[in-house]
């Protein structure tokens, strides 16, 4: 038995391209770089800043550029440039690890199974296969569609939509850097359980409150009206086509890895930047200390954030520096955690995509636990935030 087992784990291993094994050596090695000699050192810092900034201090971040001798009106530029710089790494390193899984090659074979899965292991596997797509909830509907083309099953499906806007390594990893480690792990358990937990008892749930007519119409739309699967983000290979030697294995992974940080960080930068930009634009429309009064701290605060953030639709990562410009104004630590949580995933733009295909039920109970995960997280952090500091 146990020789059975080692032969069947052997074969698996030997199934899984060149390509692969040196993709996942670029992002382990990147990991220990960005851990060893970025991450430790400045989480502390990190830390400290934005607590304080949570207080409404009216700046404290590292600046670069003074905003003395600039017009009112224009001093929204020189905020942007100190909040980019100080963004700076994170950014870049996130761009190199979602490069580095983005072009994972990945078995055909290994694909197929994970498709036909259903309940938590399905919409796991549906979290898994979204995570490298770098797209907002309503971008990665085409994409989850064209997976159910291929066999996926319903929970398979909307896990690759919460999982693309909710389990994304660039964005991960920009928040761990940027921000407190209770915010930071509040959006990670929150996303993890949005995708494992509360999307296979979502799709339970709207079987059980959808009538047999509406189920059939949905699964037909699903199944013949998905979109087409060459919009997913790995490639896909079959083992019997992984024919380069490790030498040629070895440079097309690195090519690959290149490639696809180039086309994250030229599809992203740009938009993360201007986001930076329109934070502190908004900062200067705010009036002084509106932003600490009315949603520094509380239930109430926390409500409200979660509650617009369920219902915006925001590009991908924006929720980052959306976030980061209102702690920049006063915002308490426990409504930025809600807004961490709830802006990214799913929303009413993803609601009106998927309600024809899938019925109302399902995303109205997506769009419902998004916003009980928001207050939960907001919640707890801000307990956490104020009793250990």
């Amino acid at each position: 038995m146990l020789r059975a087992l080692f032969n069947k784990s052997a074969a698996g291993l030997r199934s899984i391209p060149k390509q692969t094994w040196f993709g996942i050596g670029i992002t382990l090695f990147l990991w220990w770089i960005f851990m060893s000699y970025t991450r430790w050192p400045s989480v502390q810092e990190k830390s400290e800043i934005l607590t304080v900034l949570a207080t409404g201090a009216p700046n404290t971040f590292t600046e670069i550029m003074s905003r003395d001798g600039w017009p009112y009106w224009l001093s929204w530029i020189p905020t942007g440039i100190n909040m980019a710089d100080n963004n700076a790494i994170g950014m870049a390193f996130a761009f190199l690890i979602g490069g580095a899984i983005t072009s994972l090659v990945l078995p055909q074979g290994v694909i197929r199974r994970l498709l036909n899965s259903s309940g938590t292991k399905g919409s796991t596997y549906g979290g898994l296969l979204g995570a490298p797509l770098m797209m907002c909830s309503a971008c990665s509907v085409p994409v989850a569609l064209g997976w159910k083309q291929r066999g996926a099953n319903t929970e398979t499906t909307l896990g690759v939509v919460m999982g693309a806007s909710l389990l994304n390594i660039m964005g991960l990893t920009t928040i761990f850097v940027l921000f407190p480690g209770p915010a930071a792990w509040g959006r990670i358990v929150a996303s993890v359980l949005l995708v494992v937990l509360f999307t296979p008892l979502i799709v339970k749930l709207a079987v059980q409150f959808s009538n047999r007519r509406s189920k059939l119409s949905a699964a037909d739309y699903l199944e013949k009206q998905a979109a087409a699967a060459e919009n997913q983000s790995c490639t896909i290979l079959d083992t019997i086509e992984d024919n380069p030697g490790w030498t040629e294995a070895g440079l097309l992974a690195l090519k690959n890895w290149w490639n696809s940080s180039l086309e994250i960080a030229y599809r992203l930068f740009i938009p993360m930047t201007g986001a930076m930009f329109l934070a502190a634009m908004i900062r200067l429309m705010l009036p002084p200390g509106a932003v600490e009064t009315y949603l520094g701290s509380g239930f109430i605060a926390i409500v409200v954030l979660a509650a617009f953030g369920t219902l915006i639709a925001i590009p991908t990562l924006f929720e980052i520096p959306l976030v980061l410009g209102f702690l920049f104004i006063g915002m308490g630590m426990g409504p930025a955690a809600a807004l961490l949580v709830t802006a990214p995933s799913v929303s009413i733009v993803t609601y009106f995509m998927l309600k024809k295909d899938v019925g109302h039920t399902a995303p109205l109970l997506l769009m419902g636990a998004t916003f009980l995960m928001g207050v939960a997280t907001g919640l707890t952090v801000e307990y956490l935030m104020t009793a250990y500091g």
